[in-house]
């Protein structure tokens, strides 16, 4: 038996143990986050205007930049057990508190669905972010190859999970303190599997230089602006965030207004749809890749973009904008998320996780404030002008078609200096005998 486990799932003997422990870690994570994300955005919903989502957002955009800048000054200063442990139980702590929110009737609810949203949101930056850089600890290059994607595996488990508890929720109304409180446990057997399983396990703690968060920033565009590619790759993620935000909100509106009370159901259905078909086309990334090339692979976003915002334009309500917001989105979390990391491998070691994190994070969530904002004062201005929802949801849907069409233009542009950046100094030499492809795992 375990020369066929060994075979089928390319784990020894020895490593299951660790590979369980982390597993059901990062089980217990997303199945959590997959819970609190629906209920969070359909209590949220139902309690406020829907366009006031768009201030939560642009709220929790710059939450996210802010954290992803403090994450560096902590990382790699202290044992990254202890640090998942620490994170593990604040969740549960916080989770176990947030109830009381829900149970005082003098607390606005808007404000306990606000606090929960960006609890997950942040949840979804910081756990994974310790998470990974432990596993990379634990693991040489070899094992990672063959563990991670079965580790990794638990995550999309859990989201499952944690997906069909919100729908179970939708039909019987267990509330959102029973389901906070679910979570709380649920971090405290986190903490228990944690303690446990890493009680024998010595990780050797390799002190490194933290870089500031002025460093983040000066290092990560200094780099970007010298190179003529990755400026149009930046003004391609900018651009997206836009887009993808208008789409966003305009499928949250279109289903409230569509589905009334059974919002929550469809939308936990609609994020299990959007989960499996990304996991779907993951697959076929790496093959996609290989055959268009990473230069013209960086078309798929732009392109997918303007098809889905002109899809939405054309065919307004729920049929029209479901479908175009899970077209950009699953594009952008699979072939467009592959590619970008090919390309970004070629960047020199040191400078490549500040060149990540500028364009992977700084500039989608600048985008997302800069359209929240937008989008929030275009409708606010259309209800004070007493103008029908058509109407000024076409002007904002059109701000997501020049959003789309800059992408289009910024990749003719990336593509057309694409060689050159290559040859740049500044960017790591190409081995003659094999490819950044054959070196990366999808």
């Amino acid at each position: 038996m375990s020369k066929f486990t060994e075979r089928i799932f390319k784990i020894k003997p020895g490593e299951w143990g660790l590979v369980l422990v982390l597993g059901a870690i990062l089980f217990i994570n997303y199945a959590a986050m997959g819970v609190t994300k629906v209920v969070s955005v359909s209590g949220f919903l139902s309690e406020v205007k829907d366009y006031y989502i768009l201030l939560v957002w642009a709220g929790d955009m710059a939450l996210l930049i802010l954290a992803t800048g403090a994450q560096s000054l902590i990382i790699d200063k202290y044992p990254r057990v202890k640090l998942l442990g620490g994170i593990i139980l604040l969740l549960g702590i916080i989770y176990a508190i947030l109830p009381f929110s829900f149970m005082v009737k003098s607390f606005p609810l808007e404000i306990s669905y606000t606090l929960l949203y960006l609890l997950t949101d942040q949840q979804w930056l910081v756990f994974p972010l310790v998470f990974w850089a432990l596993i990379n600890d634990l693991y040489s290059p070899a094992q990672g190859r063959r563990l991670l994607p079965i580790i990794g595996s638990f995550a999309f488990l859990g989201t499952i999970a944690g997906l069909l508890v919100a729908q179970l929720d939708a039909t019987f109304s267990f509330g959102a303190p029973r389901l906070l409180y679910a979570n709380a446990f649920a971090f405290l057997v986190a903490f228990g599997i944690l303690y446990f399983g890493f009680r024998k396990t010595q990780i050797r703690l390799v002190k490194k230089k933290s870089d500031s968060v002025r460093e983040i920033f000066s290092g990560g565009w200094d780099f970007i602006k010298a190179m003529p590619a990755f400026r149009y790759l930046s003004l391609i993620m900018f651009a997206a965030g836009i887009t993808i935000t208008i789409l966003l909100y305009n499928t949250l509106s279109d289903a409230s207004l569509h589905f009334g009370d059974n919002f929550q159901s469809f939308f936990a259905l609609y994020s299990l749809a959007i989960a499996v078909f990304s996991v779907l086309l993951q697959f076929f990334s790496g093959k996609i890749i290989e055959k268009f090339g990473i230069k013209d692979s960086f078309s798929f976003l732009p392109f997918s973009l303007l098809f889905g915002s002109i899809l939405n334009f054309i065919i307004p309500g729920i049929w029209g904008s479901a479908p175009a917001q899970g077209i950009s989105k699953i594009t952008l979390d699979t072939v467009d998320q592959s590619n970008r990391k090919a390309y970004q491998a070629l960047v020199p070691d040191e400078k490549r996780g500040r060149v990540s994190i500028f364009i992977d994070n700084y500039l989608p969530s600048l985008g997302t404030i800069f359209a929240s904002l937008l989008v929030f004062s275009i409708i606010s201005w259309g209800i004070s002008a007493e103008i029908s929802r058509e109407i000024y949801s076409s002007i904002y849907l059109a701000l997501g078609i020049i959003g789309a069409i800059i992408s289009v233009i910024a990749f003719f542009l990336m593509r057309k200096v694409y060689e050159k950046s290559l040859l740049s100094w500044q960017m790591k030499r190409r081995s003659r005998s094999s490819s950044v492809m054959d070196k990366l795992d999808f």
